[in-house]
């Protein structure tokens, strides 16, 4: 049987086994790194030594986790917590800023004043990339919680509207004019004929920009901030601490999956409602 074939039938253990694959993989690949330089290392290789440090075991990177996560440091605090909390703080301030663009980019496929008002705007805004405006923002908001949240509004939003535009257009004029005939207001034409068509398939924009949002949230810790996965991240890299950075770079994927897993239950929840 060909794997190449575009009819081909998969059996649910078949697909459950081939998903899980590159995961053994890679982790097969790095168990045997990560174990092999214990090896030269109890060789007293001094080269050994060094790299060991980059490659921790489970065993290390679980003890790093828990005295970060169980174990409270010199003020008092659990550190993971903490950095987890401020993060998520900032990406969700920065995502419901960003759904406002679901309203924005609906009036600009709705009402053509605002679309010739708005829409190259965003287009222009859409290009820039917004790292490069990260040292602006820190200029003129300081290095507070302000500048990067602007980050992940200046990042994110523009696509989120211009996506929101689009799909409006998408939808057949002739709704508008006969929910009109009906009796329908401008405003009801918006809210009741064109909204409810696009806010499922925009649920799911929202949750394609979730990484770019992260990203802009690391980011901006990175430079500037206290608290945070991204700030604690850059701090340990000083001291090389990889049974404690590469759990906290689990952790920020963990939480990413499962809001991403969240909003894919609310999108099937629309269609099956749908239907």
């Amino acid at each position: 049987m060909s794997i190449f074939r575009t009819d081909t039938k998969l059996p649910k253990w078949a697909k459950i086994t081939l998903s899980l694959l590159p995961f053994v993989l890679v982790i097969g690949l790095y168990l045997f790194g990560s174990y092999h330089l214990r090896d030269l290392e109890a060789q007293n290789l001094d080269a050994a030594t060094a790299s060991s440090k980059l490659m921790p075991t489970p065993p290390e990177m679980w003890d790093g986790f828990s005295r970060a996560a169980f174990e409270k440091d010199s003020n008092g605090d659990f550190r993971l917590w903490l950095d987890t909390w401020a993060s998520i703080q900032r990406f969700g301030i920065g995502m419901l800023f960003v759904s406002s663009g679901i309203v924005i980019g609906l009036y600009m496929g709705t009402f053509p004043f605002v679309e010739a008002l708005l829409y190259r705007f965003f287009v222009f805004f859409d290009k820039v990339p917004p790292l490069l405006l990260l040292p602006i923002l820190f200029i003129v908001f300081g290095v507070g919680e302000l500048s990067k949240v602007a980050l992940v509004v200046i990042g994110v939003l523009p696509g989120v509207v211009l996506d929101a535009h689009g799909r409006t257009k998408e939808i057949p004029h002739e709704q508008f004019n006969k929910a009109q005939t009906l009796g329908a207001s401008e405003a009801e034409v918006a809210w009741r004929v064109v909204f409810p068509q696009i806010f499922p398939k925009m649920l799911g924009t929202l949750r394609l920009n979730f990484k770019a949002a992260w990203v802009y949230v690391i980011a901006g810790e990175s430079i500037a901030a206290s608290l945070g996965i991204g700030y604690r991240i850059f701090v340990l890299r000083r001291y090389v601490a990889m049974d404690i950075i590469i759990p906290y770079v689990i952790w920020a994927t963990v939480l990413m999956f499962v809001l991403d897993y969240i909003f894919q239950l609310w999108e099937n929840h629309y269609e099956w409602v749908g239907k």
